[in-house]
């Protein structure tokens, strides 16, 4: 520790490390915070919804209308909550599914929207269907060059490009780092990747953050 003290420009260095480190840690926190702020602030003004005519302060006592306007609050935020499970369902069926992608395809048209839409839809879907049905695991693959290993998801066997067994070789796709949604798709023989015993979610975290936010590797 006293080297680092020995002289301004290490302490210097290793402030500078210690701050970045700091602030990385600060941003996911600090988002989520600022969501959830967002949020309960909204959550808090539903009442105002109710027309004027209409709202408790002019009927009862203030400690009633307040229980009142509480209990509306509630209520609406339930029924918010529902119907966006409603939506849930709804885009899983063909109309719904019709209007989302009809949606989706005005959004693509916008230049920057588009580049930002279709990175977290593809992220979103891609978490939410977990390691159950896009990716089987998470391996590392000598990528781009020998001595060099990359994150990579398993998402199915292949056909053999040498004609044999096709068990021996595995489609993996090789995302880019920080944006996940774009990368290679390589087949590769099995035997040529090594099981990272991450989980699909450690995984993405790891190459959305650089790999700062690295979680320690599952025990088999």
């Amino acid at each position: 520790m006293r080297r680092y003290f020995s002289s301004p420009k290490n302490f210097l260095s290793l402030f500078r490390r210690h701050l970045l480190t700091g602030i990385f840690v600060l941003i996911p926190f600090a988002v989520v915070a600022w969501i959830l702020t967002k949020v309960f602030a909204a959550i808090s003004t539903l009442h105002l919804l109710i027309p004027e005519a209409w709202k408790p302060i002019y009927h009862f006592d203030e400690l009633t209308a307040q229980v009142i306007n509480f209990g509306i609050t509630l209520g609406l935020a339930c029924l918010f909550v529902f119907m966006v499970a409603v939506l849930g369902w709804f885009s899983k069926n063909i109309l719904g599914a019709k209007i989302l992608s009809f949606a989706s395809e005005i959004i693509h048209r916008i230049p920057v929207v588009r580049a930002i839409y279709s990175s977290l839809n593809q992220l979103l879907k891609t978490m939410a269907s977990g390691d159950k049905q896009q990716f089987s695991r998470v391996v590392y693959v000598e990528y781009p060059r020998k001595g060099t290993w990359a994150l990579a998801f398993v998402t199915g066997s292949a056909n053999s490009p040498l004609g044999g067994p096709d068990d021996q070789f595995l489609n993996i796709y090789v995302p880019t780092t920080p944006n996940p949604t774009s990368g290679f798709h390589l087949i590769v023989d099995e035997k040529e990747v090594r099981d990272s015993r991450l989980s699909v979610e450690d995984a993405f975290k790891t190459i959305i953050s650089l790999g700062i936010a690295q979680n320690e590797p599952q025990k088999a």
